[in-house]
């Protein structure tokens, strides 16, 4: 048998190949050299599933969100968007459950909790914007690109391992090839806090698996790995173990970038599967991992399915969207109490509106319409998101008048694939006129 920690030694490699293989070798000796024997045995623990488990005591509890708070004192300067967010709504930035979720996801080290949670404002900014930086992400707040990428399955939840860990399956093969990296990225977002909503989850951990055995190796030669795999370490999860299975040697060499995204404690617990599906089902096996996490098709075991992917996508829509009729009218009522800002782009019915939000997006709009005239279909695509995160940047929204039941004209903000056919129109309509 190969060993799992190295890769394996073939002939055929390139010069360049091999002295990749030698750096990834390295990161992961120099990982375990920079350990102490005790704190080795800790990281085996951790990768088998029989790390100690930390009593959640009220008392110990308390102590590490105190401390938390006293590094977020110290080190929340550093962090623009972290102020911005607990300036839009300190309750949801200091909710004690959010901040639990941070110290599970680093054993407590309120330190390394307070860092990443400055890291995931960021990150959430950088994905969703500023209007949704401080509201639990659902699938109404992805575009059907995002929802597309999704539906792809090439990222699933996948069980969980005999440690009650949640296993997060990568399956590169079925990236979908009409998906931009913030698309992925967003779909990573989401799946991932899917699976933290689990009080389970966030006390075991998780084991992110790699499989990129016969058909699932990916086609786009690990493009985006790295921001892929930077995105898992900044939402706040205890991530057990790192596994990375194919049956081809090129194929491991592209996951330098994820070796390098991981921290060096998380390297120790990284682990290469080389073989055939079977036999890297086998040695996920040593590790406590059924090979049922692996989908595959019940007529025809050696080809992927991504069905029970595909129910739980459609499960997430009905659990997001079964509000009770009550909800439902507070819903509405709110939408009909929306008060227009400067900042806001008003749809009045054709009519020229000139609300300082209008003038802003009209001259973006002016700006940007040479290059979508002459741009490719994906170019366009970037300038309208380019346009819509600027009215979101500034605070605004793109609001239309309806008329009410009760004949009252209410602002209504508009869904996001209605903004995209608006802001469309709106090139369309400045180039004609030039």
């Amino acid at each position: 048998n190969v060993p799992s920690r190295e890769l394996p030694l073939v002939d055929g490699l390139t010069t360049a190949d091999r002295q990749k293989k030698k750096e990834i070798d390295d990161l992961l000796t120099q990982a375990l050299k920079g350990l102490t024997f005790e704190e080795r045995q800790e990281q085996q623990d951790i990768l088998h599933g029989v790390e100690a488990k930390i009593a959640e005591e009220a008392g110990f509890i308390e102590a590490s969100l105190q401390e938390l708070d006293d590094h977020l004192r110290t080190t929340k300067t550093s962090s623009i968007v972290y102020e911005m967010a607990r300036g839009m709504d300190p309750g949801y930035v200091s909710a004690r459950a959010f901040r639990v979720m941070f110290l599970r996801g680093t054993r407590y080290d309120a330190e390394a909790a307070a860092e990443q949670m400055l890291k995931f404002f960021e990150m959430k900014h950088q994905l969703f914007g500023r209007k949704k930086l401080v509201k639990d992400i659902t699938l109404d707040d992805l575009d059907e690109d995002d929802i597309a990428c999704l539906k792809s399955g090439w990222i699933q939840l996948a069980g969980k391992d005999r440690s009650g860990r949640q296993i997060i399956l990568n399956l590169p093969g079925l990236r979908d090839d009409q998906s931009t990296l913030q698309n992925e990225l967003r779909m990573r977002y989401y799946i991932w806090m899917c699976a933290l909503e689990s009080e389970e989850t966030q006390m075991n951990g998780t084991i992110p698996i790699v499989y990129t055995v016969g058909g699932m190796k990916d086609r786009f030669g690990g493009s985006g790995y790295y921001e892929n795999a930077k995105c898992s370490t900044v939402v706040p999860n205890h991530m057990a173990a790192l596994h990375i299975c194919t049956d081809e040697i090129s194929e491991h060499l592209r996951h330098y970038s994820i070796i390098t995204a991981a921290s060096k404690k998380l390297r120790t617990r990284c682990r290469f599967h080389y073989g055939s599906q079977t036999e890297c089902l086998y040695h996920m096996s040593t590790y406590g991992i059924p090979p049922s996490f692996l989908p595959v098709d019940s007529s025809n075991k050696t080809q992927i399915s991504i069905q029970s992917h595909l129910k739980w996508v459609e499960s997430r829509f009905k659990m997001e969207r079964n509000e009770s009729p009550l909800s439902s009218a507070i819903a509405v009522l709110t939408k009909q109490l929306i008060t227009p800002t400067e900042n806001d782009v008003l749809i009045i019915g054709g009519n020229r509106s000139n609300n300082e939000g209008n003038k802003r997006f009209r001259a973006l709009v002016k700006d940007l319409s040479k290059a979508y005239k002459t741009g490719s279909k994906e170019s366009r695509k970037d300038l309208v998101d380019r346009v819509m995160h600027s009215v979101d940047e500034s605070g605004g929204r793109f609001l239309k008048q309806h008329i009410d039941d009760c004949r009252d004209r209410v602002w209504r903000e508009l869904p996001k694939d209605q903004i995209r056919k608006t802001v469309a129109q709106a090139f369309r309509n400045s180039y004609r006129r030039k």
